[in-house]
């Protein structure tokens, strides 16, 4: 069974487990968190420590304070040595909560910083146009020279001025 498998059948019972109400987003992040550091993803990769410590490690690094849940999730893929896919269930359990709330992801990319009455009129176009809630991510690049780039999902938007100004381009040259 590959990684991607089993990391998915954990994210889907912690998924599982949020929709019936107990909240353990903050303390999965936290962990997973801990988990991606490189040295201790080093640690959790390695078959000569044992689980125990690979336990420790993680709970003490995050200040001791994790629900029993997520404490006992650790315990489980540190004795199965699996505590290295922490980072991937957190993002799997966080992807799944996005589609069920709807959400998509959108990144914007504009030659220069817009206002927020702006960036409100783009959320809710895109909104209106794919039927679900947009949580917008805005980076900036100047090379576009103007307009924006839209991508959500494997969508593509160009609006740019350097594609527009390709295009013209290309049909003088023909």
């Amino acid at each position: 069974m590959s990684t991607s498998q089993i990391s998915r059948r954990y994210a889907r019972a912690l998924f599982d487990l949020i929709s019936e109400g107990t909240d353990v987003r903050q303390d999965l992040a936290a962990v997973a968190a801990v988990a991606s550091e490189t040295e201790v993803a080093a640690l959790l990769l390695s078959p000569e420590y044992p689980a125990a410590l690979k336990q420790k490690v993680i709970i003490k690094a995050t200040g001791g304070k994790i629900s029993a849940e997520i404490e006992r999730l650790v315990a489980l893929l540190a004795e199965r040595n699996k505590a290295a896919l922490l980072p991937e269930i957190a993002a799997m359990v966080e992807e799944m909560i996005h589609l069920a709330e709807s959400e998509l992801d959108a990144e914007v990319t504009v030659a220069s910083a817009i206002s927020d009455v702006l960036k409100d009129k783009l959320s809710k176009a895109l909104a209106a146009s794919t039927g679900k809630k947009v949580r917008l991510s805005i980076s900036e690049d100047k090379s576009i020279l103007g307009g924006m780039v839209v991508r959500i999902g494997d969508r593509k938007i160009d609006y740019s001025l350097r594609t527009k100004l390709a295009g013209l381009r290309r049909a003088l040259a023909s």
